[in-house]
């Protein structure tokens, strides 16, 4: 894969986020930060990008994953959570930052202005922190959502609210396999249960890897630069009706100027049971021995 015209951006600045910048560093941490994911089972990095946002979510505060997963009928690609409402916010994107590289289909965009790549999603969102995204404030309360979203500066002075709705993160689970002459040690257990390389250890997945897919996206309304407070009913979504779940989480999204602009705020509801996904695995990995060889 490749870097784009975005990158040198954000690394020519990346390091401003090291230096000893007074009162900068706890802003910066306190900021949410939106990542965009378009991903599709067919593209060869599909499988590392979600696993880096995995990574990103346990050790990045604040950080927002909207992974919403798109289709191509010419490749004949698995349709699983995908949508054409995807397809079209990639195509969208891709116009915007002038992409060119057909081969490269799955954009990972950092609070729509950030372009990047597999290699530099953290980078970005390092970055992304210092464009002091605002935080909406919502509540879930007799299947009714309460959304406020705050005055903001912006330089259009108007903009989208958008609320998606995403599945917990499921698939992906992994079988550890172990040479049958290797006798495991504590240690070589605990690095194992640690997602840490083991000689002669193996792990395979059983399926496919969705993180927090995404089921649905509404604009629910339109910003005009003042303090805005609305209810969203969740029973009369059109995309929700039929799958209304306890086990939904929900997000939303302040697009300047549009669907198709930066974000200016973010926020979001997560399940307990994607909360619970999100943690650190503390039951050990199933390990299996394999067979020795016949003779």
């Amino acid at each position: 894969m490749m870097c784009y015209k975005k990158i040198f951006r954000y690394c020519l600045a990346l390091p401003l986020l090291f230096f000893g910048v007074s009162g900068f560093s706890n802003v910066a941490l306190s900021r949410p930060a939106l990542i965009e994911f378009f991903g599709q089972n067919s593209c060869s990095g599909d499988l590392i990008i979600q696993e880096s946002l995995q990574e990103i979510l346990l050790s990045e505060e604040g950080v927002i994953v909207i992974n919403c997963r798109t289709w191509s009928d010419r490749e004949g690609s698995a349709t699983t959570f995908s949508h054409q409402f995807c397809n079209e916010r990639r195509d969208m994107y891709q116009k915007h930052f002038k992409r060119t590289n057909l081969y490269h289909v799955s954009p990972v965009i950092v609070n729509g202005r950030w372009d990047a790549n597999y290699q530099d999603i953290l980078p970005a969102v390092k970055i992304g922190r210092t464009d002091n995204l605002e935080s909406i404030s919502m509540k879930i309360h007799d299947n009714m959502l309460d959304i406020s979203v705050p005055k903001l500066k912006s330089t259009v002075g108007s903009g989208d609210v958008v609320l998606y709705a995403y599945m917990p993160t499921q698939g992906g689970e992994k079988s550890v396999y172990v040479d049958p002459d290797v006798s495991l040690t504590d240690e070589m257990k605990e690095r194992i249960n640690a997602n840490k390389s083991v000689p002669f250890v193996t792990k395979l997945r059983a399926d496919p890897l969705y993180v927090r897919p995404v089921l649905s996206m509404e604009k629910i309304g339109h910003w005009t630069g003042e303090k805005i407070d609305m209810t969203v009913s969740l029973s009369s979504l059109t995309s929700l009706a039929a799958s209304s779940s306890p086990d939904l989480s929900y997000v939303v999204v302040l697009y300047e100027g549009g669907d198709s602009g930066p974000v200016l705020a973010v926020g979001e509801i997560v399940s307990l049971t994607e909360f619970n996904n999100t943690l650190p695995h503390s039951e050990p990995q199933d390990i299996k021995y394999l067979s020795p060889p016949k003779l």
